[in-house]
């Protein structure tokens, strides 16, 4: 049997050779066979992709005017090689793109926006040999052709994205800004009372304006990503503060700081609908990109604040000694509310931003000033001269003094008879704050990002005196100043026999008129010349970083208000008027120079002494706690410089 062993296994390896050699013909076979639909794959995926990136280059779009998304596709299919046949199909679609939670991009079908196009193509090849081989081995017919799909995103180029910014927010609160904020509140019908650390971990806090506008969303009820619409759409104050809260409490926000804004929330307006397009100026197309920054909330509680003040009408009133002064009151109205920021495209859109504009009357009482020491002598020898003076201007029949021959006579005569005026002294004090400006005027992103920003300085209007209709002022603006009556020249009936003492009748009073101040004029200008500064961030100091970053900031240089109101203070005309009725005063007498001198020497100071303290509380506290800061208008600039092709999304 070992002889025939051998015999038997004569031509195994020959077959074994044929067998391997069909195997090798096979596998080969299915090697050229998947390169031949790989690569016909990769051909047609090269083909959706330039289509894509052609329709998304050319900002095509599925509805509207403009190239339309699927004619460029086609046509650029078909210069590249696709052919149109009935069983190939090419579609394309328009929609947005939004980042999910795990960092992917998600397409959304939307033909009313172009933020992203995508293209899908199938193309019929030659059946391949292993569906070929499957199809007989399922005992289904052989089909001639394999369907092959292809599909590609490209996103439209982004335009460059600009921010500005007037930075007019309290990087530090003291105690009486922290009084006003509640005052101010308070005026909305609210009874929230922050103490100082509660205000300041507020100022100390930012917020991403992307997920306070998706959270405002939600409560709103406006669907997600449609930031021109939640612009528009109405929402209470209170609602405004409670995404804000939402926001910081997955942010992890600190414990205090979310309770504080709880109670700002709860003591907000919750009736009167807003629109958070007046506070915050968002451009038609702004990406995502665009507002993922990070604001102030401050600023942010500030400008809710202001709007739904202004909204409701309301007229703050807070007492003087909130301000470090005695017997008397301020009333505050906001005309306009600040921006917390303007973003959009510097190449089409209108970037500006203000901040806040308001009007505010500071009333108050003047302490007696007949206890003045020296200035009741000074206003007794005041009597000769301006009897002489009065009489040839008013042609008033004014005596001197008591000492004439008919009045020691016992006959009753005119005397004039100038006192200052007893008791306290009703005074007004009115200022209208215009709201300063920044826009951008000029970018560029190569070969240096910059920005230009002219920047105009509010005008400062500030009336001293009496105002006769108050609600005027605060309806309209009106400034009408009557003088501040400080010294009656009035008459008596008087006579004296020899040398006893002088018996007087009924006094009237101002016949000759009077000694009063009054002040009228602009600050930092006017509203027709005020300055504008060319504010421009470039390289290297101020070169304007990416939105998503802290922004740059530069100054203007404009004047000190503060010196512009001790100016005016110190410059107060103390001036003699001519009489009308009761305690009114008319127009201004011309009185020889140095007559008034003596009561000029002791009431400018007086006055001044008295209108000095309203200068720090009103401008650096008040107005600054309202978001204006005209001392020294700072603006913020951020310049994003994206890509200027198409881009695929993978």
């Amino acid at each position: 049997m070992s002889c025939r062993f051998p015999a038997r296994q004569r031509g195994a390896i020959g077959l074994m050779a044929a067998l391997t050699l069909a195997m090798g013909l096979v596998f080969m076979l299915m090697v050229i066979d998947s390169s031949r639909l790989y690569l016909e794959q990769r051909r047609l995926q090269r083909v959706v992709d330039m289509a894509a990136l052609e329709a998304a280059g050319q900002y095509a779009v599925c509805s509207g005017s403009g190239p339309q998304a699927d004619a460029v596709a086609r046509a650029s299919a078909l210069r590249n090689g696709y052919q149109a046949a009935a069983d190939n199909t090419l579609s394309t679609a328009c929609g947005t793109l939004k980042t999910e939670t795990n960092s992917l991009r998600h397409f959304s079908v939307d033909a009313l926006h172009n933020d992203a196009i995508r293209v899908t193509a199938t193309q019929a090849v030659a059946t391949s040999v292993a569906a070929g081989v499957m199809a007989l081995a399922s005992g289904n017919a052989l089909p001639t052709t394999t369907l092959l799909s292809a599909r590609a995103i490209a996103a439209t180029p982004k335009p460059p994205q600009a921010m500005l910014r007037i930075r007019s927010t309290l990087a530090t609160v003291n105690t009486q800004q922290s009084v006003l904020l509640n005052a101010i509140l308070g005026a909305l019908g609210g009874n929230v009372q922050l103490d100082l650390l509660g205000w300041q971990g507020i100022a100390n806090t930012q917020i991403n304006l992307l997920s306070y506008l998706d959270q405002l969303a939600i409560i709103a009820n406006v669907s997600a990503g449609d930031y021109q619409q939640l612009l528009s759409v109405g929402a209470t104050a209170s609602q405004m503060v409670q995404a804000a809260v939402k926001v910081l409490q997955k942010g992890g926000a600190t414990v205090e700081v979310v309770t504080n804004l709880g109670k700002i929330a709860a003591g907000s307006d919750n009736t009167r609908l807003l629109q958070l397009g007046k506070i915050l100026d968002l451009q038609s197309g702004t990406t995502q990109a665009g507002l993922d920054a990070s604001v102030q909330v401050l600023d942010l509680v500030q400008s809710v604040i202001l709007l739904s003040t202004k909204e409701s009408a309301a007229t703050v009133e807070m007492p003087i000694d909130v301000l470090g002064l005695a017997k008397g009151k301020v009333r505050l109205k906001v005309i306009e509310p600040q921006q917390i920021s303007a973003i959009g495209n510097p190449k089409s859109d209108l970037i500006k931003v203000h901040t806040a504009q308001v009007r505010a009357l500071i009333s108050l009482d003047l302490p007696v000033l007949n206890t003045v020491i020296g200035l009741v002598n000074a206003v007794l020898d005041l009597a000769a001269p301006l009897t002489n003076v009065l009489n040839n201007l008013l042609h008033l029949d004014l005596l001197g003094t008591v000492q004439s021959l008919t009045c020691a006579l016992g006959i009753p005569c005119k005397v004039s008879d100038i006192i200052l005026l007893p008791g306290t002294v009703h005074i007004d004090i009115g200022v209208q704050v215009a709201k300063a400006t920044s826009e951008i005027s000029d970018y560029s992103c190569a070969p240096e990002k910059t920005l230009t920003a002219p920047t105009q300085s509010s005008a400062v209007d500030l009336a001293i005196g009496q105002f006769k209709d108050p609600n005027d002022f605060f309806s309209k603006g009106t400034t009408a100043v009557t003088p501040l009556p400080l010294i009656d020249i009035g008459t008596n009936y008087c006579s004296r026999l020899l040398i006893l003492p002088p018996s007087c009748g009924t006094r009237t009073p101002f016949v000759g008129g009077g000694i009063g101040v009054m002040v009228n004029a602009p600050l930092l200008g006017s509203n027709s010349t005020d300055p504008v500064y060319t504010l421009r961030f470039a390289p290297a100091d101020h070169t304007p970083p990416d939105i998503n970053q802290s922004p740059a900031y530069m100054s203007t240089t404009a004047s000190n208000i503060v010196d512009s109101l001790n100016t005016t203070i110190a410059g107060i005309k103390v001036q003699a008027y001519k009489p009308v009725q009761g305690n009114i005063l008319g127009g201004l007498l011309d009185v020889t120079a140095g007559i008034l001198d003596d009561v000029k020497a002791i009431l400018q100071p007086l006055i001044k002494g008295l209108l000095s303290p309203l200068v720090n509380p009103l401008v650096n506290t008040l107005l600054k706690t309202l978001g204006i800061d005209l001392v020294k208008v700072e603006v913020g600039a951020n310049l994003t410089c994206s890509s200027t092709r198409a881009q695929l999304v993978l």
